[in-house]
């Protein structure tokens, strides 16, 4: 499994947002510092989003 077939299968699993508590897709939220999940609505300043996150994450690991 390549890289981005990793990141892409990751980010199809299910998160509840830590603001709202409405499910998303993990590609579809913001990760704070302290690893809470949040969408569109509820994230801040300090929030980054998954896709800048995933960057630097190697997912192959979790699919071995």
């Amino acid at each position: 499994m390549t890289p981005e077939e990793a990141r892409e299968k990751f980010g199809q699993r299910v998160q509840r947002c830590s603001g709202c508590f409405v499910a998303f897709h993990v590609k579809d939220l913001w990760i704070d510092e302290e690893g809470n999940y949040f969408c569109d609505n509820c994230h801040t300043e300090g929030n980054i989003h998954f896709n800048q996150y995933s960057e630097d994450v190697d997912f192959t690991q979790f699919f071995s």
